[in-house]
């Protein structure tokens, strides 16, 4: 009888040890080192990549603008309270094959000292927490060895200190060898005192283009339009009038294109100028990519 049960819970052993499993082996180490990577500490860059201006009568101008530097999901607040503020933000993806990865947080700190306590979960399962110097710097926070099962799952970060300011901002979230944008979160909010206010918000947004007929002030203004898709980036899945907000970024290393059609008028000759943030919003490492200019030949339009 002795033997049969060492059986039974050598194979009990057995089968534990091959399943992975976040509960049973949390918390996890966590490290974190400085990160001089670029793009650096704000290292926003909007950049003309080309202008395509084809047809006879009717002009298409093709603009293609792509995010050369960062865009970031930063912690926000929800509602002013003698309670203070905090944030959180979710992510979902999918995990093709049973593994054990990494998980690392590229984030840095504006915070006054000391920064505040970050919760790490995966599906509600603690993981540990982290806490990075407020030295307006980004840092790479790796959990080791985290088991993750085939499927879908949600990784959470957030702080649930009520009596601090915090002043996160994320670039980038690698599971494995899977990277995940930090501003494609999928939910967010803030727990002081209503839950679903703001909690994460996208920089740069709302940048715009404009796209002129002569030169920039003097000549015609043929086009002005955000960059970037409309997407919600205030209280995700939330219906709280006042607290929604929509609007246009484009994501890291991500392109966006703006066509539009142009009827010249009655001269041979065009100069066409390109202008990413025509009003300064957003202080870039390279202005100079904000700027494309192109001389057009136009066949003048008859009527008769």
């Amino acid at each position: 009888m002795v033997r049969k049960w060492t059986i039974m819970l050598f194979m009990l052993i057995l089968l534990y040890e091959g399943i992975p499993s976040v509960a049973r082996t949390t918390p996890y180490e966590i490290t974190i080192e400085p990160d001089n990577a670029y793009p650096g500490w704000k290292g926003y860059d909007y950049a003309i990549k080309n202008v395509v201006i084809y047809g006879w009568w009717i002009k298409h101008i093709i603009v293609t603008i792509e995010n050369r530097g960062l865009c970031e999901a930063e912690s926000g607040y929800g509602w002013y309270s003698s309670e203070g503020r905090s944030c959180w933000g979710e992510w979902l993806f999918y995990q093709y094959k049973d593994d054990v990865v990494d998980i690392k947080f590229r984030v840095g700190d504006t915070s006054p000292e000391p920064g505040a306590k970050y919760r790490i979960e995966l599906d509600l399962y603690y993981l540990g927490y982290l806490e990075v110097p407020a030295t307006d710097s980004y840092f790479i926070v790796t959990v080791h060895n985290v088991p993750i099962e085939e499927g879908m799952h949600t990784l959470f970060l957030g702080t649930y200190q009520m009596d601090y300011y915090p002043d996160y901002h994320m670039d980038y979230i690698m599971i494995g060898d899977r990277r995940i944008e930090a501003e494609k979160y999928v939910r967010m909010g803030g727990n002081d005192p209503n839950p679903d206010l703001q909690g994460l918000t996208v920089y740069p947004r709302d940048i715009k283009l404009q796209i002129w007929d002569g030169e920039p002030g003097i000549g015609v203004l043929l086009n002005e339009t955000f960059i970037g898709e409309k997407q919600l980036v205030i209280d995700k899945k939330q219906d709280h009038p006042g607290n929604t907000y929509y609007a246009h970024y484009i994501e890291n290393n991500g392109k966006y294109t703006v066509n539009i059609l142009w009827k010249p008028s009655n001269r041979f000759f065009h100069r066409i100028y390109v202008i990413v943030d025509p009003y300064n919003d957003l202080n870039e490492i390279n202005e100079i990519n904000n700027f494309r200019s192109k001389i057009v030949f136009t066949i003048p339009y008859l009527s008769i």
